[in-house]
């Protein structure tokens, strides 16, 4: 894997203009970018991002296309991070070291870890993307986030044009928050990857249905990978068939005090308790107790069997979903008192 080795100012790069986006976004609205480029190679990258700041425009990056709500018309350069490579080695304390670059599909890295031997990934399976957008959006699933298995980031930073490594702690993670979701981090662009599995595995199945549906077969990381794929299959829709974003809204973390009288009112209010006497409600709930499952507003609606999920029937743009959105804001917000955010990335 190299980061930005021999890097040359004179690098040519194809920049198209007035560029249809649906495609290339799992929700599939209807979208054009002013300006599109693919970058494959960081030599790319830095070509694209002169390119952008001779004509001073804006960029925006893309990898997968998930967790993304593209706006009919999307001002700037689109930059779309094609990046490949995948190493993976058993460092010297027996933990296995994977690497991959930002542009390879997440869920191809799980596959091939499993099929390697290798744990640690499985719970994260079927998650849609790319590794760059699951390290910004720090991708969790079934009882792990990705910021626990992570071990640096090598970056192009954008202010010194230089390639440097953050460490995990660097990164600056939350619950779907990173520091490249931040001012501090606009700059930086993930260039690729590296991830710490454990060399000793043991089974994350602290997501109640995993152990269910496991029954009597034994807990091997192949299992495990099996067993979250048909439960995602089967709870959420494919976006090849039905566009969406997967989960829309956070689940929204409120101080216990706030959450005492909502849970003493709904008491099948799915809530977990956090550090720092903080509590973490379970947005598709409240979503659902408002009235929204299952509800449609012209070509978007709300999955009739995930109420976290916002679906596009076909030919919708980004507008439709923010006017759905701010729909089920306000309806959860007079219901319940709890403001939800989104969790994709806007386009515009």
């Amino acid at each position: 894997m190299s980061g930005g080795a021999g890097l040359h100012r004179n690098t040519m790069i194809d920049l198209k203009l007035d560029v249809p986006l649906e495609g290339l976004t799992t929700f599939g609205l209807r979208s054009t970018a002013e300006a599109y480029a693919e970058a494959a190679t960081t030599d790319e990258l830095r070509a694209a991002l002169a390119a952008a700041r001779e004509r001073n425009l804006p960029v925006h990056f893309l990898g997968g296309g998930a967790n993304t709500v593209a706006m009919p018309r999307v001002k700037g350069l689109v930059v779309r991070v094609t990046m490949k490579g995948f190493d993976a080695r058993r460092a010297a304390d027996g933990d296995v070291l994977v690497t991959a670059a930002a542009g390879e599909v997440w869920d191809e890295v799980v596959s091939r870890t499993v099929a390697q031997g290798f744990g640690g990934l499985e719970n994260l399976a079927a998650v849609p993307g790319t590794v760059g957008g699951a390290v910004v959006q720090n991708i969790g699933a079934y009882g792990l986030e990705l910021a626990e298995r992570l071990e640096s980031v090598t970056v192009y930073d954008r202010s010194s044009e230089s390639v440097r490594m953050l460490t995990r702690e660097a990164c600056d993670f939350g619950y779907r928050h990173s520091i490249f979701k931040t001012e501090a981090g606009k700059d930086l662009v993930v260039l690729s990857a590296t991830l710490r599995l454990p060399g000793e595995w043991s089974p994350v199945m602290t997501y109640k249905g995993i152990d269910e549906a496991l029954g009597d077969a034994e807990p091997t990381p192949a299992a495990l990978e099996a067993v979250v794929r048909a439960i995602r299959a089967k709870k959420l829709p494919d976006p090849k068939v039905l566009g969406n974003a997967g989960s829309f809204f956070k689940n929204p973390v409120v101080p216990k005090v706030a959450a005492r009288p909502l849970l003493t009112v709904h008491q099948s209010l799915v809530a977990y308790p956090l550090g720092g006497a903080r509590v973490k409600l379970a947005a598709g709930w409240l979503i659902e107790q408002a009235g929204f499952k299952g509800y449609r507003s012209g070509p978007v609606g709300v999955c009739e069997n995930h109420a976290l999920i916002l679906v596009n029937y076909g030919g919708a743009t980004g507008e439709d979903v923010l006017r759905l959105m701010k729909e089920i804001t306000a309806g959860v917000e007079t219901k319940f008192g709890i403001a939800l955010e989104p969790e994709p990335v806007f386009l515009e």
